[in-house]
């Protein structure tokens, strides 16, 4: 396939906010090329949500972003809507799940990426799999793009939108700043209280209320899943609690998850101990202990796998971005969205419509 030489706007990246970003300069009249190292565009997509795309949240609020105020000044008021509108102009279905997470009505992630490499080729957008972008330079009213892996090239662009995580590298002679990585959205090592064995636990799950703790202040709560692990703990409360966990903090469990302790204590009495409350194979490793139950305490080591976490915290310092546009303050024609931004969310759709939402406003923008 042939890469054009010049186009109006290149995107760098050809993934959930790349490609975004490409729909939206291209229905704005510009020509577009999306540059993606991968053998395909939109291959990340089909490994979110578990294969199924968790594409948003019904509840997006600013407060679940590291960084609440930037999100809320890029994302406006009709955040969520706008996104829905996306999707819904793109042709596809989609259905509520609990916590507010929304999934395309098939249940695949391949509906997300198919209806939206479909609109961006209809709206003429040249998508370029199989070239990784190995230098970005300013010049005279333009930029030069180089790329490598499928043929070798240059494009030459007026706009350049940076949409990949770990790009920053490619901007950093430019003079941007750079958030430093790493992992969040992961499972946590932890050491779990003398007596008891994480390895008697693992792959057990339980539906609890989660308490980050330092110095025994509490710092964040989530109410949800953990799966116990021979290493720690995973699931979605624990990814959560994650963003904002370090080694030395203390991750609090309440697994009758806030059962009146009144009643909790009847239903131990009555059973003999806790397995009327709680998955026998935990209940018999925590013993008749409802004190154990209501406040299991295990100590961060830090991450585990980080390797498989679902998101990378770094990135693009945000400060050096003009929300209204997503356009570098200091580098007329650089866009950056999506990963490629220090922000990150929670979990449940909310770092996927920041892609989504971000890459529409960098793409109208760079057109």
């Amino acid at each position: 396939m042939r890469v054009p030489a010049r186009c109006d706007v290149c995107v760098i990246g050809g993934g959930a906010a790349g490609l975004a970003a490409a729909i939206a300069a291209a229905e704005a009249g510009a020509s577009v090329v999306v540059l993606e190292r991968a053998a395909e565009c939109g291959r990340t997509i089909l490994a979110t949500g578990n294969g199924r795309c968790n594409f948003s949240n019904a509840r997006l609020a600013w407060g679940r972003y590291n960084d609440p105020g930037f999100v809320e000044a890029v994302c406006g008021t009709r955040f969520g809507e706008d996104v829905l509108a996306f999707f819904e102009d793109c042709g596809l279905a989609w259905a509520e799940e609990e916590g507010g997470r929304l999934y395309p009505l098939s249940r695949q992630a391949a509906s997300v990426r198919e209806v939206l490499l479909a609109r961006a080729k209809r709206a003429g957008a040249v998508l370029a799999p199989a070239r990784e972008v190995t230098s970005v330079e300013r010049g005279e009213g333009a930029w030069r793009v180089a790329y490598a892996g499928a043929g070798s090239g240059t494009v030459i662009a007026r706009s350049v939108v940076l949409s990949v995580g770990g790009g920053e590298g490619l901007v950093r002679s430019l003079g941007l700043a750079c958030a430093p990585f790493e992992p969040v959205l992961c499972s946590l090592a932890c050491e779990a209280p003398t007596g008891i064995s994480l390895e008697a636990l693992d792959g057990r799950r339980a539906h609890v209320v989660a308490r980050l703790l330092r110095d025994g202040d509490e710092v964040a709560r989530e109410m949800g899943e953990v799966l116990f692990r021979s290493y720690g703990l995973s699931g979605i409360a624990v990814f959560d609690l994650s963003r904002s966990a370090r080694a030395g903090d203390v991750i609090s469990l309440d697994l009758t998850c806030g059962t009146d302790p009144q009643r909790a204590r009847g239903l131990v009495q009555a059973a003999g101990g806790c397995v009327g409350l709680l998955d026998p194979v935990i209940a018999t490793e925590l013993g008749s202990s409802l004190d154990a139950a209501r406040d299991l305490r295990l100590v961060v080591h830090g991450p585990a796998e980080p390797q498989r976490a679902q998101v990378t915290r770094g990135g693009l310092v945000t400060g050096q971005f003009d929300p209204a546009t997503l356009g570098a303050r200091e580098l007329p024609g650089l866009f950056a969205c999506g990963e490629a931004l220090d922000v990150d969310g929670a979990c449940g759709g909310f770092n996927l419509a920041w892609a989504w939402k971000s890459g529409l406003v960098a793409g109208v923008a760079a057109a």
